[in-house]
């Protein structure tokens, strides 16, 4: 049995554990009752999750004398929005009674995001607990304590800090996931890489046919490299005010705005997230920062996962005028996080509009 720990450290807290490994769900009642003597496990998933996770989880929840509710929302980033939002919310406010709400936020991105905020905002605050059961979910949105959720304007333009009590990883679930889904979760993981540790890059290069084929040690050591990774940033910057955890958003300013800009229909969030990497690389090689040859590279590796690079169904100006409304603009500046070398990224904000339109039109899909 593959089993891992990332602790995740603030100043002035104890923190948090990452649990990775197959079978973590069936640590939940003990995660629950560490939190609250006489709980109530309010589980959120959605529809696709629902069947293949929910009734074991429940059962095991309730063999530890733990209460349970459940609601299940649609499933997808057109659901993750104030609508849902007040629909889970709601159902918190008629079920929780004399027991402590401990909120089970078990799915992918969208549920995680969901689940949160609305245990960030009920009460002013209730515990989570985030079980993810998508790659993406597991590196990335279930650390760090960032929830939210979307408007027709961009992507998580409301939303709150809410740190969980525990993440459990269980890399079981990975097992179900459709090609395209597991895809969307490898561009995150190649992330840490090019932003923070080249050798980590190193090491996805060589294993990235073993890793896409599902091999289950691959996939634990990688998560449990992302994941520390991601710790080790959030931890100096829990709430996003120091510029340190900026660096998180490489290829996101681009990919917020071609998701919204198509509708969230075109390209999921990691399909976004990997054109959005190509176009951030390309244009830190465009002004000098990296080499072509280190543009060429990240998009080698974004290929060999099998993610796209190029921009379908969108044009460069309603692009470039979507990423100017994004949450991460300031002054009427656009701030972009862009590569110094592979391992090593910083944030800019003095980029020629010029520079970044001629990088988006460089990557329109030719017909």
């Amino acid at each position: 049995m593959i089993e891992k720990t990332v602790k995740v450290k603030f100043s002035g807290s104890d923190g948090y554990s990452i649990e990775i490994g197959p079978g973590m769900l069936n640590r939940i009642a003990d995660r629950v009752c560490d939190v609250s003597k006489k709980p109530l496990a309010f589980i959120v998933t959605d529809k696709k999750v629902a069947p293949l996770y929910l009734n074991n989880v429940v059962k095991t929840l309730e063999a530890a004398g733990i209460k349970t509710e459940t609601e299940i929302i649609a499933a997808g980033e057109k659901h993750k929005n104030l609508n849902t939002y007040l629909k889970v919310v709601s159902r918190f406010a008629q079920t929780s009674g004399a027991a402590d709400t401990v909120v089970v936020a078990l799915g992918g991105g969208v549920v995680g995001d969901i689940a949160g905020f609305a245990a960030a905002t009920y009460r002013r605050g209730t515990p989570v607990i985030q079980c993810p059961t998508t790659l993406l979910a597991c590196v990335d949105s279930s650390v760090g304590g960032k929830t939210g959720v979307d408007l027709p304007f961009g992507k998580n333009l409301v939303g709150a800090f809410h740190q969980p009590r525990a993440v459990l990883v269980d890399t079981d679930t990975l097992s179900t996931l459709p090609p395209r889904e597991f895809r969307t979760g490898t561009a995150e993981v190649i992330k840490y890489g090019f932003i923070m540790d080249e050798p980590f890059v190193k090491f996805m290069e060589k294993n990235m046919e073993k890793f896409n084929s599902g091999d289950e040690a691959l996939l634990s050591r990688a998560i449990e490299c992302c994941c520390r990774l991601k710790a080790k940033v959030v931890g100096k910057d829990e709430r996003d005010t120091k510029d340190i955890r900026a660096i998180l958003n490489f290829g996101h300013t681009f990919a917020h705005a071609l998701e919204a800009v198509c509708g969230y229909k075109d390209y999921n969030h990691g399909e976004a997230v990997a054109v959005g990497m190509a176009c951030a690389s390309d244009l830190s090689a465009r002004i000098g920062m990296i080499s072509q040859e280190d543009a060429a590279r990240v998009e080698r590796l974004i290929s060999a996962a099998e993610l796209p690079v190029t921009i379908n169904n969108a044009q460069p100006r309603h692009l470039l005028d979507c990423m100017f409304r994004d949450k991460k603009c300031r002054g009427g500046k656009l701030r972009l996080v862009l590569l110094e070398s592979i391992g090593r990224a910083v944030v800019a904000d003095n980029v020629d509009e010029k520079d970044i339109l001629s990088v988006i039109r460089s990557r329109i899909a030719r017909p």
